[in-house]
């Protein structure tokens, strides 16, 4: 996927190459009292936000690299993260998508709940018992509402964080990244972090989608400006 081609066709027509932005990580209050293991709140990811003129755009990333200046830098600086972080202030700024600031509190476990809900209505030939669940990326309210619902055995999760890989999480063993296609192959829905977009393997997991002819579903605030761009499917229940 071209996203800093397109970001930068958007830019243009819009006159906007040249206006300021800023790009810095900022922290994200969460409640800790049911789940205490979120990625932002262990210092393995940070979530680095874009402002842009009374708008943000979020990128959920490990690179915490701050910087202000101009559009025009930003594409030039050639940073993934920064370039998905300003693609959605942008786009929200031209009211284009939203909910591009992430959740607080104890919105990601409501989040979840609306999310279980919704691939039960999605998928009303299953039983919720028989609903095989993929989860690409390590979100611990969802994974935790998901073997809640449909049951720890029909829930196969992965994640790229060794001090997540080969442990039971939430009820389920945490399976590496190189398992996604078998992953992507047993399930009968997907739901893949937004994330993807900013660390690379977006186009991976899409194409694997596709090539099991699998329902995926990307979730988050990251993944909003390509998710429009690009016409992939989105859940982001309480985003801002």
């Amino acid at each position: 996927m071209q996203i800093k081609e397109k970001l930068e066709k958007i830019v243009k027509e819009n006159n906007l190459l040249n206006e300021n932005i800023e790009i810095k990580p900022v922290n994200v209050e969460l409640d800790t009292t049911n789940i205490n293991d979120y990625p932002l709140l262990n210092a393995k990811e940070s979530l680095l936000r874009a402002f842009f003129k009374g708008c943000v755009g979020d990128a959920f990333t490990g690179n915490t690299e701050e910087f202000k200046g101009t559009i025009k830098e930003v594409l030039n600086n050639n940073n993934i993260p920064q370039i998905i972080a300003t693609l959605n202030a942008i786009m929200r700024y031209l009211k284009k998508i939203d909910r591009t600031e992430h959740c607080t509190c104890d919105e990601p476990e409501k989040c979840g709940k609306a999310l279980s809900e919704f691939l039960i209505k999605e998928l009303p030939e299953k039983n919720i018992g028989e609903i095989k669940i993929g989860i690409i990326g390590y979100q611990p309210a969802f994974i935790k509402q998901m073997v809640e619902t449909f049951g720890a055995e029909t829930v196969l999760v992965s994640d790229l964080n060794f001090e997540n890989v080969g442990r039971i999480k939430h009820g389920t063993i945490i399976y590496h990244g190189d398992m996604n296609e078998y992953i992507i192959g047993s399930s009968d829905i997907v739901l893949c972090t937004g994330s993807t977009a900013a660390n690379g393997t977006l186009n991976e997991i899409v194409q694997l989608a596709e090539k099991y002819n699998k329902r995926i579903i990307f979730y988050g605030t990251t993944i909003a400006g390509v998710a429009n761009l690009f016409n992939i499917e989105r859940f982001c229940e309480l985003g801002k």
